[in-house]
Order: structure tokens, then C-alpha cells, then sequence
């Protein structure tokens, strides 16, 4: 946890978390400041939007913030895919909301929220085999949920939606534009998909 000025920024360290929105409300709690910002422990800040952070928390214009982020993989920066076009909420008034689902978790709260134009730099993945690990874990913490919320799978999901999520990165968001490492993320991306739906498929033969 970093204070400056007003602003609380808290760094969320993802070994053997199993409830990451849990995480990140305990953490919230603990803040004294009006506002709070979250990072992961593989993203940073670049010095241009570090002062678009001091500007956006001194106008009372929005209560919350959404982010883009640039993804760095195999050594390229990532300008394409579905990742490229995906935005969060990492930085809010301290009282604005709350963090919902175990994984894949999102800041949620009320009234509109503004975006700011920098992104946050992003290195998720040190090598393809970390990459993997991280994919085993998180597709099964997702299974998990879903089948909490009733959701189910079926050997059509299965053999469906991976390849879906390939097309809509690699074709319909033009992740093919960045090269191998492009290619390389929408395949993993595929599979992450692919683990999913097959280890919902198995809770559920499982239960039954």
C-alpha cells in the first residue's frame, strides 16, 4: 500500500489467491484516503498517466475512473486483440463501490464513470509456461463460479466457444496485426476458453 497526497494505490499480489474481489475489498477497507487506486504486481504506471491521475482525482467531475490497458508478450507491445480493447475500473473514490467475483473481478458502484486516455502498463507474462500455469488456475476458479451461479456446460460449449474466442481475437480484433506474439495470445486465450467450459462440463458430471 503507497499513499501520496490523497490517493492510496494498492498493489495486489496474485500467488495463491482464491477469492481475488475478497482481496481487494479487505484492502479497501484499510484505506484512509478519499481515493484508491489498484494495480496487480505485473502492471505499472507511466509518468503521462500518473499526472493524468492527479488531475482527474482533483476534479469532482466523476467518482471513478476506467483504464485501458497496454499488454506487453514476448517482448511486443500488444495494440490489438480483445485484450487491447478491454477497460477497468482502477481507480475510485474510496466510498464509491466494491469489488464483485472471485476472479475476473470488477469495481463496481454507482453513477457514471470517466476514462482516462494513458493506459496502464501491463507485463503479465514472464514465459509461455507461466502463462499456462496462470491459465490453469484461473479456469478453474471461473468454473467454480459458474457453477455457483447455475451455470452449465455442454460438449456444444466445448467444442464452440474456444474457437469462437480465437476468431473474435485473432480475426474480428485484428490481433494477427501483432505478429507471433499476437497469434500466440489468441491461441492461450482459446484455451483458456477451452479449460473453462470443459472443467464447468466436468464439475457437473462430477455433482451428478
Amino acid at each position: 500500500m503507497k499513499k501520496t497526497n490523497n490517493l492510496t494505490i494498492i498493489t495486489i499480489k496474485e500467488e495463491e489467491i482464491t477469492d481475488f474481489s475478497a482481496v481487494r475489498n479487505r484492502e479497501l477497507g484499510k484505506a484512509k484516503t478519499d481515493w484508491v487506486m489498484f494495480l496487480d504486481s505485473d502492471e505499472t504506471i507511466s509518468p503521462e498517466l500518473e499526472a493524468e491521475i492527479k488531475g482527474a482525482i482533483q476534479s469532482s467531475e466523476y467518482s471513478a475512473y476506467r483504464f485501458r490497458r497496454l499488454d506487453t508478450f514476448l517482448g511486443r507491445e500488444l495494440k490489438n486483440g480483445e485484450n487491447a480493447r478491454n477497460s477497468f475500473v482502477r481507480l475510485a473514490r474510496r466510498d464509491w463501490g466494491a469489488w464483485n467475483r472471485p476472479v475476473h473481478e470488477v469495481w463496481v458502484g454507482p453513477g457514471s464513470v470517466g476514462s482516462l486516455d494513458n493506459p496502464i502498463l501491463h507485463t503479465p507474462h514472464a514465459s509461455i509456461s507461466s502463462f499456462l500455469q496462470k491459465i490453469n488456475t484461473y479456469s478453474t476458479l471461473e468454473a467454480e463460479y459458474r457453477q455457483e451461479l447455475g451455470k452449465k456446460s455442454s460438449l456444444w460449449r466445448i467444442a464452440v466457444f474456444p474457437p469462437a474466442k480465437f476468431i473474435r481475437n485473432y480475426f474480428c480484433c485484428q490481433g494477427f496485426r501483432d505478429g507471433v506474439p499476437g497469434t500466440i495470445m489468441a491461441i492461450m486465450m482459446s484455451f483458456h476458453s477451452f479449460l473453462t467450459w470443459t472443467k464447468l462440463f466436468l464439475l457437473h458430471q462430477k455433482q451428478s
